[in-house]
């Protein structure tokens, strides 16, 4: 009964289904995004928000192409196909598909850097994306999906994304690859409501996926080799705010530690932030993991700035997990916690610097790209993103128009360069993020076909 919703919409659709089907190398209301390890590819969520199209899908954008691109223009002013010069802001190259528009202003070309035959299709209104490393070359993406709601998984062989291996053409996953039950038995319980936030461990083979108004926290068993199945739901974990009745869980990050990650979850109603961990039990092979609740801290006091501050939209660590960086949207404020191991072996948790951001702060990333950690703020209301420098005191070193809606916010860092998918212009801004370039903290390409206002 969980896909009741989604096959009435379907059912609604009095057109082929060909006519309703999206293609695999558009962008239409990206949301999640995702950089592979080795920073080749780019994965896109597509949200199907306004429901044109018969599902959702998960593109891979080529980086290498985008890198060629990106450096042909800025050294000798050299133009891919599709690409030309945005005229208000001559340092970005704006790249739509590699043909001109029809005379009813359609274009029908593949765009110039989605990679060719990749994608595949999933549920409406995904919101997510996390990568598991499975080894040599090989990828699994976590993705939350609200329209189900369901957790769809989806493995990468570096040429293509597969979750249907009867399908052709351009797939949609099978019941197979969307998680909705426990264990997959529907007599147990289901994935709560609003799947939104996802952390995937490579090391362990496991996610974590959070839940927007239940506040909830799901532990997918991801295995090298085998199928992902929701091992274990966890309830309770926040309570509702006392004023207007709602919860929910949100942000998720992990801080690497030898002996097992320790996951950061963050709430919508509560200020405080809860650590989790998996267990697995001795007879492993025959039993599934299973979340064990640890200690909890409040967000009350970092540097006395930040009063009684909750909804927490974004978690990120350090690279060494010594410091975590969070965005809060009540106050609007970017906060970081001392993370380093203390005299017992546990993190310290300790608030130690706050600043001021935007309003509707939706996703966070931080990266070094050789001049120190920059945290990059996406900020959906304002178009608009902040990079803070969180050194010292902290403080908000650039704000820069990124496009209308954005809203994840992903990065690579030996390619020192930032990505952002603008949700409500169907488009991803590539930020230069190299200290020692003229185009430093300066959009220097947009993918996509604009949406008009």
């Amino acid at each position: 009964m969980r896909s009741v919703w989604l096959t009435l919409v379907l059912a609604a659709c009095t057109a082929s289904g060909k006519e309703v089907q999206p293609t695999g190398d558009s962008l239409f209301f990206p949301t999640g995004a995702a950089v592979s390890p080795d920073e080749r590819f780019l994965f896109v969520a597509n949200a199907n928000s306004e429901l044109r199209f018969d599902s959702g899908t998960v593109g891979v954008i080529d980086l290498e192409h985008v890198d060629r691109t990106v450096t042909a223009w800025e050294t000798s002013g050299a133009l891919e196909t599709g690409c030309h010069p945005d005229p208000d802001h001559r340092e970005t190259l704006y790249c739509e598909g590699d043909d001109p528009p029809d005379k009813n202003g359609d274009k029908h070309g593949e765009r110039p850097f989605m990679l060719p035959g990749s994608a595949t299709r999933i549920g409406n209104f995904a919101t997510k994306i996390a990568i598991q490393d499975t080894g040599n070359g090989t990828l699994r993406l976590i993705v939350p999906t609200r329209g189900d709601p369901s957790i769809t998984w989806i493995d990468f062989d570096g040429a293509r994304l597969e979750c249907n291996a009867d399908a052709q053409g351009l797939p949609l996953c099978d019941e197979a690859h969307r998680l909705s039950y426990v264990h997959n038995d529907p007599d147990l319980a289901i994935v709560p409501d609003e799947p939104f936030d996802a952390y995937a461990d490579s090391t362990g083979q496991f996610a974590i996926v959070t839940h927007l108004t239940t506040g909830a926290v799901t532990l997918v068993d991801s295995p090298v080799g085998n199928n992902a199945v929701v091992a274990d739901v966890m309830t309770g974990v926040f309570a509702a705010d006392p004023l207007t009745g709602l919860r929910g869980s949100t942000g998720v990050s992990a801080r690497p530690s030898p002996s097992g990650d320790i996951i950061y979850v963050g709430s919508r109603s509560e200020p405080r932030i809860q650590t989790l961990t998996v267990g697995r039990p001795v007879n492993s092979d025959v039993a599934p993991p299973y979340l064990l609740a640890g200690n909890y801290f409040f967000l009350h006091t970092v540097g006395g700035l930040t009063g009684g501050s909750q909804d927490t939209r974004g978690i990120a660590f350090s690279s060494t997990g010594d410091r975590m960086y969070l965005i809060n949207r009540k106050p609007p404020s970017l906060q970081v916690f001392d993370t380093s191991l203390g005299p017992t072996g546990f993190p310290r948790n300790a608030g130690i610097g706050a600043t001021d951001i935007c309003r509707q702060a939706s996703t966070l990333a931080v990266m070094d790209a050789g001049d120190g950690d920059r945290a990059y703020v996406t900020c959906f209301q304002d178009g608009l993103m902040y990079i803070v420098d969180p050194r010292g005191l902290s403080s908000v070193e650039n704000i820069v128009t990124v496009g209308r809606g954005p809203y994840s916010v992903v990065v690579a860092p030996n390619k020192k360069k930032v990505f952002i998918t603008n949700f409500l212009e169907d488009t991803i801004a590539v930020l230069d993020a190299n200290p020692t370039s003229p185009y430093y903290n300066r959009i220097v390409m947009r993918i996509g076909d604009q949406r008009p206002l």
